[in-house]
């Protein structure tokens, strides 16, 4: 069975975004990335809503920043790696491999996929 593990990057206040609506104040150093990498890289499966599948795919789609230090390149290969399932009802299609989009969030899909996955769920 799979662990259904929650992270993110926040502030205190459990922002994810600034006053202009940017992330990236929350870009880790390298102690907090290799944490982040080893952390992320027991997931299979990915579960996101759409703005932030919109944040986390350019991990695919932007070589720039897997290109920028080994630390950015595993991450990118870890994301890449999992599968992602994305919430929305808005979004018509993926920008990333590995992706569905489901238009509604139902618990007991998610405890049947932590029954039978063998690798964790994000």
């Amino acid at each position: 069975m799979a662990h259904l593990i929650y992270s993110a990057i926040s502030s205190l206040d459990g922002y994810i975004e600034d006053m202009d609506g940017k992330f990236d104040w929350a870009m880790p150093d390298e102690e907090v990335h290799r944490f982040i990498n080893n952390l992320e890289r027991t997931a299979g499966t990915y579960l996101y809503g759409r703005r932030m599948y919109e944040t986390m795919m350019v991990w695919e789609t932007d070589p720039n920043l897997a290109a920028d230090s080994p630390l950015t390149r595993d991450f990118a290969e870890i994301w890449q790696a999992a599968d992602k399932i994305v919430y929305s009802r808005t979004l018509t299609s993926a920008s990333t491999r590995k992706t569905r989009i489901e238009r509604t969030f139902e618990p007991e899909t998610i405890r049947r996929l932590k029954e039978t996955a063998e690798q964790d769920i994000v």
